[in-house]
């Protein structure tokens, strides 16, 4: 270990004192070397130089040499650094293991002497150890000792069952510590226990007290007393328990036992020493007795005595009983009373003194003088104005006793006397409603009759009839039947064309009946229903004819426009009409263009049919519209597409006529204008329309030759038909055409064209008559251009007359 010492010099505030010890050099048995260095540079010392700095703290004062306050605060560093060193290498210390070792053995007799033995092996550089030894059972700690040894003992002498289980050893030396392993004990058998009673000898229901023991056993006990196999069960903390016992039998024979309780199983000891106990009986006796006999009739005077002996009566206690406590006494007694029908049954004459009870019992049978009253209505129940009887009577009368005269009948309502007589005659009302009974009398013995309640009834009335929310065709509705006066129950009937439709009973709280209708077919078919109502009274009561307003839906609507035929001029109004055949008014009508889904308009008339007028409509209304229709009934239907096409107005008209006027117009000027400056001059065109005529003539054919009729038929047809032969002459035969349009062709340049009639039959003998003729193609007359030469135009006649495979007659 190297260690880098730094020491400022700036310990002033203990420099007084440091220089007091500067001439004192240090003294000791084992004198050592002190390094020492004059100046403030720091110095590296190794471990083995800081063991050779250590000091004793006694100094002389006289021999000391000049010793500098750094050096001091040197020396304090290093001391305190030899110190940790010298206790880190003392703490060197670990556990190697703990072993626990159970005497004689893990499974021993009870009252066997157990020795736990715990070792433990420490590896140390200590020169003594504390050790901490602690037992435990379980998760108890039962013994704990600290001690130097590395083996401590702890000793079960003698061991009992409540010793079982399993055992540890922990063992903690220093900061170090450890366990072994678990070591399971087992102690078989429990102390019998012992049982003590006193006294052993008692009369009859006194108490003993026993006591059972087991002075041996540790741990927590449950004691179990037992008298002629009747169990009793003491819970104890302890290893005895007293306890109270009460004998009753003749001869009692006690023993006990006990269980320990562990914490995972639980033993049972076997059983004590039995005691005998003899109980002891107490000279007493007692009896009853009833007079004149067992077997009386109501209203005969009976005597019941209660008499014990055999004992001194200032101790005793007697009662009867029947049910009740009828008589208490000390001594014996007699008990008298009238009989009655309810005074059957057992007697019991009771002696006790202390707990020590003595019994005597018989029977009492007490027939009837006459049987109890009943009291009846005819008829069961009743309706306001109904005549109605009561009657009392009683079905059995002791004929041996008393006669049929002896008997007195008392009626009352609400405990209070109205007549007396056997039979009661009333017309109902509603004052009679109440609680009624009758009363027996004859020989002193009175009975009253069960209690019956009068409740006159109330017919019901006419009853009421009406709908639910409303009646729409077609839709399920609800009615409602209801009668405001009659006792409940009341029975309702709902008719339909007085045929029974349906049926339902009220109870209450509510007094009416509501009854479910699929539908109606009709609006009139809403008058067909009727109510009938009755409570038993005998009468039924029908109500009117239900009379509701019905809502009809709608019928699918018709949409038409007026103008009828659909189509309206611009600027002139249209009405549109949306209506239905059927359907309770109001009807709301809404108009649509088809493709929308939101309503142009809409109307709420109070008819049957609704309508709207466009004003001044335009060419946006063109297209297809429907209307639909829908009421109260919540159905709405729609009409049929309408188309509706819109013409201009008249004004516009004539504004597009004119504007086409004007631009054929325009178009006509053009081409005039177009045409005159393209035309050739006027006696051009004249020449050339001769020019082309003449060679028309002279190119004829023969009448015999068909393709030259068709070339002079052509070449007339096409003369004809075309108003322009210079411009179409020169685009067919001139090739020296100027393209200035000033080259107009003088009279001079232009020879006149000699116009010769061919006749068919003639024929052409010399070449000279082709070249003095001028053809033009399709009928089209050239154009003479200037410098042009008549022999160009003869050899333009000859050259078409070969374009078209013609030859000339033989000569």
């Amino acid at each position: 270990m190297v260690v880098y010492l730094s020491v400022q010099a700036k310990a002033s505030t203990n420099a007084h004192i440091l220089r007091k010890q500067r001439s004192f050099p240090c003294q000791g048995k084992n004198k050592r070397k002190v390094l020492y260095r004059t100046g403030l540079a720091p110095r590296l010392y190794t471990s083995h130089t800081l063991a050779s700095v250590c000091t004793h703290s006694r100094c002389s004062p006289g021999t000391m040499e000049h010793w500098p306050p750094w050096l001091t605060l040197v020396l304090i560093s290093v001391s305190t650094l030899c110190q940790d060193g010298k206790a880190q290498l003392q703490s060197a210390l670990t556990i190697d293991w703990v072993k626990l070792t159970l005497l004689p053995n893990i499974t021993v007799e009870h009252g066997t002497n157990v020795t736990l033995r715990c070792e433990a092996k420490v590896s140390h550089s200590y020169s003594q150890l504390i050790h901490t030894f602690t037992f435990m059972l379980g998760n108890n700690v039962i013994y704990s000792k600290n001690s130097s040894e590395a083996v401590v003992e702890r000793s079960l002498a003698p061991a009992r069952a409540s010793n079982s289980g399993k055992y540890k050893c922990h063992v903690k030396v220093r900061n170090k510590q450890q366990s072994s392993n678990s070591q399971k004990l087992t102690v078989e058998g429990l102390q019998i226990p012992q049982l003590k009673v006193q006294p052993d000898v008692v009369y009859e229901g006194d108490e003993i007290g026993a006591t059972c023991s087991a002075p041996e056993e540790t741990g927590s006990l449950i004691f179990y007393f037992y008298n002629n196999d009747q169990e009793f069960p003491v819970p104890s903390t302890t290893n005895s328990v007293t306890t109270s016992i009460e004998v009753k039998d003749r001869e009692n024979y006690l023993h006990c036992n006990y269980r320990l309780v562990m914490q995972l199983s639980e033993v049972f000891s076997n059983n004590s020493n039995t005691v005998k106990v003899i109980v002891q009986d107490y000279n007493i006796t007692s009896s009853i007795r009833i007079r004149p006999d067992t077997n009386v009739v109501e209203g005969d005077r009976v005597y019941v005595t209660c008499n014990v002996s055999g004992y001194p009566q200032s101790d005793l206690e007697i009662f009867l009983i029947k049910n009740n406590l009828l008589c208490h006494s000390h001594a014996s007694f007699t008990y008298s009373f009238d009989t009655t029908v309810e005074d059957s049954g057992k007697y019991v004459c009771k002696a006790e003194m202390g707990k020590v009870q003595k019994i005597s019992t018989d029977e009492l049978v007490v027939a009837e003088l006459f049987s109890m009253p009943v009291l009846s209505m005819t008829p069961e129940q009743v309706f306001e104005g109904w005549s109605f009887s009561l009657s009392c009577w009683s079905s059995m009368i002791s004929l041996q006793r008393i006669n049929h005269t002896d008997m007195k009948y008392t009626l009352y309502k609400n405990q209070r006397p109205l007549k007396t007589g056997h039979i009661f005659k009333y017309t109902a009302t509603q004052s009679m409603n109440g609680n009624y009974t009758c009363i027996a009398e004859a020989k002193g013995i009175n009975k009253t009759s069960k209690q019956l309640t009068i409740d006159v009834k109330v017919p019901v009335s006419t009853p009421v009839i009406r709908t639910v929310g409303e009646v729409i065709v077609k839709q399920p509705f609800q009615i409602l039947c209801e009668s405001r006066l009659g006792t409940l129950p009341i029975n309702y009937t709902l008719l339909k064309s007085q045929s029974k439709l349906l049926r339902k009973t009220t109870t209450g709280p509510l007094r009416t009946a509501l009854f479910n209708i699929t539908s109606i077919g009709q609006k009139d078919e809403i008058h067909s229903f009727t109510c009938q109502a009755e409570n038993g009274a005998g009468n039924h009561e029908f109500s009117q004819a239900l009379i509701s307003a019905v809502i009809e839906p709608v019928s699918k609507p018709k949409m038409t426009l007026s103008p009828e035929d659909h189509t309206v001029t611009e600027g002139k109004n249209v009405t549109f009409f949306c209506s239905v055949k059927e359907g309770t008014v109001p009807v709301t009508f809404r108009w649509y263009r088809k493709g929308n889904t939101r309503p142009l308009f809409i109307a709420h008339p109070s008819g049957t049919k609704g309508e709207h007028v466009v004003q001044s409509i335009s060419r946006e209304f063109r297209g297809m519209y429907y209307c639909e229709a829908s009421n109260h009934a919540n159905e709405t239907k729609r009409s049929d597409d309408v188309s509706i096409a819109v013409n201009l107005a008249g004004w516009k008209k004539v504004v597009i006529a004119v504007i086409c006027i004007l631009i054929l117009v325009l178009i006509v000027t053009i081409l005039v204008l177009f045409l005159k400056k393209t035309a050739p001059p006027r006696g051009a065109t004249r020449k050339r329309k001769r020019a082309a005529e003449l060679s028309a003539k002279s190119a004829r054919p023969k009448s015999n030759d068909p393709m030259r009729m068709s070339l002079t038929l052509d070449i007339e047809d096409n003369t004809a038909f075309n108003s322009t032969p210079g411009v179409m002459g020169r685009n067919v035969w001139s090739e020296d055409v100027s393209d200035s349009e000033n080259d107009e062709p003088s009279r001079e340049e232009c020879e006149e064209l000699q116009y010769t009639e061919i006749h068919p039959q003639q024929t052409v003998d010399d070449e000279k008559a082709p070249m003095q003729e001028s053809v033009a193609l399709n009928g089209e007359v050239q154009e003479c251009s200037q410098g042009a030469k008549d022999e160009g135009a003869s050899d333009a006649a000859v050259e078409y007359v070969q374009l078209n495979h013609s030859e000339p007659d033989p000569e």
